[in-house]
């Protein structure tokens, strides 16, 4: 099985990086392969949740069906899942309160690939360095996401009696 992992530090608190992680809709948003997240909730909440990702990807769509299989509420969680072929992964997003006002964000990928050692050689021709790649940029995008405020609430409009 190889792993991945990589962190950013992240100039948000660690609670607003979190709202982003557990948002799965935003992935494409976040991840330039991915065209669509579908039946997806609103937000995560629970182990056993399930969605759909559709990634766009060599001139080919594929489908990776994720299921959460830890949630740790405001720390961590990780999604299995797999994108056909016998390819499975496992991502585990942790955050962790760094400086006042900061965070890091790590992932870490632990991958499936099929065929043996034609699925190891595979590995080391180059698709580690390709998801590496792909989660280094997802990292950057989730802060800069996570960085930017959120859009203020409209405050209530005063009620006026008789009015």
């Amino acid at each position: 099985m190889g792993v991945i992992e990589r962190s950013v530090e992240v100039r948000a608190e660690p609670a607003r990086v979190w709202d982003v992680l557990v948002d799965v809709r935003c992935l494409p948003k976040v991840s330039s392969h991915t065209v669509e997240v579908k039946n997806a909730p609103e937000r995560l909440t629970r182990r056993g949740e399930r969605f759909t990702q559709v990634v766009a990807a060599v001139g080919k769509r594929f489908e990776s069906e994720w299921e959460v299989r830890r949630f740790d509420p405001g720390r961590a969680i990780a999604i299995e899942g797999s994108v056909g072929f016998g390819v499975r992964y496992t991502l585990t997003e942790t955050v962790a309160p760094a400086d006042p006002g900061r965070s890091t964000l790590t992932v870490r990928i632990q991958y499936k690939l099929p065929f043996g050692p034609l699925g190891r050689i595979a590995s080391r021709l180059g698709v580690e360095r390709l998801a590496a790649t792909e989660a280094q940029q997802v990292l950057a995008r989730i802060a800069a996401f996570a960085e930017t405020p959120a859009p203020e609430q409209p405050s209530p409009q005063p009620v006026v009696p008789g009015a």
